[in-house]
């Protein structure tokens, strides 16, 4: 059983040469914040934004894709990979059913609405096989789960500060990853409350980015392949900082200034990127989500 697991990160993970992403600049469309239809995503901005996208990334040094970390059995709460501490396990889904918690979850954006240039359909939201899937049935309709209250999550979650992390298998060829799937969370009046991309797919790279009142900060790709296996990401949310996690290794850390306002967690995928595929063959497969206080 998951439920009483933990992961334990295989090969380590590191390398000794340091990043200086950079992000040329992007024009993105503005939204009202309280219209869900009108979050629309830009390449780089999983949701509408007016104004620019600079790059502001601290250099840290690139995470090497290993195998996926293997599930060990323990008799102690989950606890994040990689990251010590103190935790208390605040909220999780390990996706055992064969339904959607819906108390924990929405099926969509608001009804439906659109996310990443296509309509989030419930039907292409599945849990089997202790995984929930999200798929791109066709062109304009592909999916998405959220755990806004707000929204039709009957308990939900949000976060100022904390740990969250998912264990994700996102779809590629073996040299480009498929769509465009994110992890990510965001709050209630967007951008002001902003929003964390933890790990977003543009241009067939894995890349982490942000986006506030401020402006879009694009941090650039992860290096390294990241498709077809599971791998954790994690985000840790500091006061006026945020740091992205793979596989327990810091890969990006930045400023924020959203105030630590709550921030719901979200999954989807959509369409975008030099590679498109549809069907069963884009199926992003969640393993769990987690997060700590």
């Amino acid at each position: 059983m998951k439920k009483l697991t933990t992961l334990v990160s295989g090969t380590a993970v590191g390398a000794v040469l340091s990043v200086a992403a950079s992000l040329g600049a992007g024009a993105a469309q503005a939204a009202s914040p309280d219209t869900p239809a009108a979050r629309v995503s830009t390449p780089g901005c999983t949701l509408a934004l007016s104004g620019s996208c600079t790059s502001s990334l601290a250099a840290i040094p690139p995470a090497v894709p290993a195998a996926a970390a293997p599930l060990a059995a323990t008799q102690s709460a989950p606890m994040p990979v990689g990251v010590p501490g103190a935790w208390t396990l605040t909220f999780g889904d390990e996706f055992d059913g064969t339904t959607l918690d819906t108390n924990k979850w929405s099926r969509s954006w608001f009804g439906g609405g659109r996310v990443n240039n296509v309509k989030t359909d419930p039907a292409n939201v599945t849990i089997g096989s202790g995984h929930l899937s999200l798929k791109l049935a066709k062109a304009g309709t592909g999916a998405l789960v959220s755990s806004n209250p707000k929204d039709t999550a009957k308990t939900g979650y949000e976060f100022r500060t904390g740990y969250v992390e998912a264990r994700i298998s996102f779809p590629g060829n073996g040299k480009l990853l498929h769509n465009f799937p994110a992890w990510w969370t965001t709050g209630q009046t967007w951008p002001a409350t902003g929003e964390n991309d933890i790990a977003e797919v543009l241009g067939g790279k894995l890349t982490s980015n942000y986006h506030s009142s401020s402006g879009s900060r694009n941090h650039g790709p992860i290096p390294g392949y990241w498709g077809d296996k599971f791998h954790t990401y994690g985000l840790w949310r500091k006061t006026d900082r945020s740091e992205v996690y793979v596989d327990g290794v810091m890969v990006k850390s930045f400023r924020t200034d959203d105030g630590n306002a709550p921030q719901y967690l979200v999954l989807n995928i959509g369409k975008g990127g030099p590679s498109t595929v549809y069907g069963k063959a884009s199926t992003v497969k969640v393993d769990y989500v987690r997060a700590w206080q």
